[in-house]
């Protein structure tokens, strides 16, 4: 094996393997379908065997992706998985663009009535302002805050309506939304320059047409700046002015002063709006358009990046589980089979409890156990890092800390930080008491009190039945195997 599980955080993967390992992890987490920990092992075994100890962990995790989804389909001939896909569709970016297009030459019909164009008014001023608004909120947040920003809500709703393509389904649908987020953020803030961009382009393609016919005349009005040329002049003069003064000269406050639209109309001359008009789309285009355009670039670039090395959380308790399964040091496990316990039935279903959690049954040791002797066995050694120990008790007996408490601690001494765990039978009470739900109930909380007073997790097991998913997950939960 090329590559230890402990060493790798973040795998990389193109999208369509991300995709797979994603579509393989929403089946296996599926409760409605008939899949077991046996199951998911047996596929973790065949893919090792398949692609050979030399492979990378995100090779492995996609071939056993591929085999878990022809094993889960064929163990459920009545399921059609939806196949999973991280990115939405591109028509629906292309469609909100279109869309903002679309407005953008709608606005300009609305807000420039008779032929006249008022320079205090939107489209010009107000998506200046908002665009140079959105660039300062954008670096806030992204520079300081380490997080894009969401202005208004606009990016989250597309995003919302992204999620709906990447799934449907109450159960995964969160999981896989956190899965394709990498996807779902630059995806939706391209989205969101491209519609920005699709505005003005479509007030630019407005004024342009509509200029090549029609003799627009410039002026302003306002109500609260009527009697305040200044402040309209130094508005028009940074907000029209700034990088166009190759364009020609900008009026003086007198000037400007007799181009409120009343005015006009009283001195009976109109101002040309052929300068303005060339200004508006100068400043739109500098503030704008190649921000905007740069943004959607970058994007792009990040999206197709994304699609060659996509990651994948692998320290996720899913991931780590599968990969623990997959190196070789992880089986080992050491079996303490108490004397007075030490019969065929106890150790087989010790056995199957361990091929369910994953362990290759030829690296599992068994050691008879003296709980008299207050001694642990000789043959117990360390070997292994990972290694697990699993003391196995009878629910039939009442812990006491002069016998069981003082043999524990011995192999405690002996074992030093290996992971230790009680697992007790419950088959031999339940048959006696099994109808008394208040006895079993009592004896259970006995063995939690005598294990949380050694310091060691205790699992309650029921050696006569096949080990089922409440018993390896409490299993999981006590040794830390995620």
């Amino acid at each position: 094996m090329s590559e230890s599980y402990t060493n790798i955080k973040i795998g990389q993967f193109s999208v369509r393997d991300a995709e797979i390992v994603a579509q393989a992890q929403v089946l296996e987490e599926n409760a409605n379908l008939d899949w077991e920990s046996s199951d998911a092992n047996r596929a973790t075994r065949q893919a090792a065997l398949a692609i050979g100890e030399s492979a990378s962990a995100a090779d492995f995790l996609v071939a056993r992706a591929r085999i878990v989804e022809k094993m889960i389909m064929a163990k459920n001939p009545m399921l059609k998985p939806r196949a999973i896909k991280f990115m939405a569709p591109a028509w629906l970016s292309w469609a909100l663009f279109v869309i903002a297009f679309v407005f953008g030459l709608i606005t300009d019909q609305f807000t420039s009535t008779d032929s006249r164009i008022n320079l205090l008014a939107f489209p010009f001023f107000g998506v200046l302002l908002w665009n140079i608004l959105v660039y300062l909120c954008s670096f806030v947040s992204t520079v300081l805050r380490r997080r894009p920003s969401n202005i208004l809500g606009l990016r989250g709703v597309f995003e919302f309506l992204e999620n709906r393509f990447v799934s449907n389904d109450k159960v995964s649908g969160s999981a896989l939304r956190q899965l394709a987020q990498p996807f779902t953020r630059h995806v939706a803030s391209r989205a969101f320059h491209l519609a920005a961009l699709g505005f003005v382009l479509g007030i630019i393609a407005s004024v342009s047409l509509r200029g090549v016919g029609t003799s627009y005349v410039v002026g302003w009005e306002s109500t609260w700046f009527a009697e305040s040329p200044e402040v309209v002049y130094n508005i028009i003069h940074y907000s029209y002015g700034a990088l166009t003064n190759f364009i020609g000269p900008m009026p003086n406050i007198l000037e400007l002063a007799n181009m409120r639209f009343d005015r006009l109309a009283i001195h009976g001359a109109d101002a040309a709006a052929g300068d303005w008009l060339l200004r508006m789309i100068v400043m739109l285009t500098i503030f704008v358009v190649i921000p905007r355009l740069m943004m959607v670039l970058y994007h792009t670039l990040q999206i197709a990046r994304l699609k060659r090395k996509f990651p994948l959380d692998l320290e996720q308790r899913y991931f780590s589980h599968i990969l623990r399964t997959w190196r070789a040091e992880a089986m080992v496990l050491d079996l303490l089979v108490p004397m007075t316990n030490n019969s065929q039935a106890t150790v087989e279903s010790a056995y199957r409890l361990a091929e369910a959690m994953g362990f290759n049954l030829s690296e599992v040791k068994n050691h008879v156990w003296d709980l008299q002797n207050e001694d642990a066995p000789l043959s117990l050694q360390v070997v292994s890092q990972s290694q697990q120990v699993w003391a196995l008790m009878n629910a039939t007996t009442t812990p006491e800390a002069e016998v069981q408490g003082a043999a524990i601690e011995a192999v405690r001494q002996r074992i030093g930080k290996t992971t230790l765990v009680l697992l007790v039978d419950m088959a031999g009470y339940m048959a006696r008491f099994g109808d008394f739900s208040d006895r079993v109930t009592f004896r259970k909380e006995l063995w939690k009190e005598f294990a949380a007073q050694i310091g060691v997790p205790v699992v309650f097991y029921h050696a006569g039945i096949h080990p089922d998913d409440a018993t390896c997950t409490a299993m999981k939960d006590a040794t830390m195997q995620y």
